[in-house]
């Protein structure tokens, strides 16, 4: 059974934690290090990263998180874009929602 990881800063990962998701994790100075070792569990199938954690890294690196499939990494912020939406849907169930 797969589940779900988070990682974030603190404020971003206490409410997942007040809802019963075990695997929070605050990001440090280098938030690669938490996102490479939640790469490697095998359990871990989906992973909510905090979005400006994700801005806030170099275009190789949020290109490998974009393209990562297992897990599947989904950016989480206060303003979703519709577009960006339908691509992680897309991405993750393999087939397009909207035409």
């Amino acid at each position: 059974m797969v589940s779900i990881a988070v990682i974030g800063r603190s404020e971003f990962v206490v409410g997942f934690r007040l809802a019963g998701i075990k695997e929070t994790i605050e990001a440090s100075q280098n938030p690669m290090n938490e996102i490479r070792a939640v790469k490697q569990k095998k359990e871990i199938g989906i992973v909510v990263l905090e979005e400006e954690i994700l801005r806030s890294l170099d275009a190789q690196d949020r290109q490998e998180i974009e393209n990562s499939v297992e897990p599947v990494f989904i950016p989480l912020s206060t303003s979703v874009e519709q577009e960006s939406l339908k691509r992680l849907i897309k991405k993750s169930i393999g087939i397009e929602l909207w035409s």
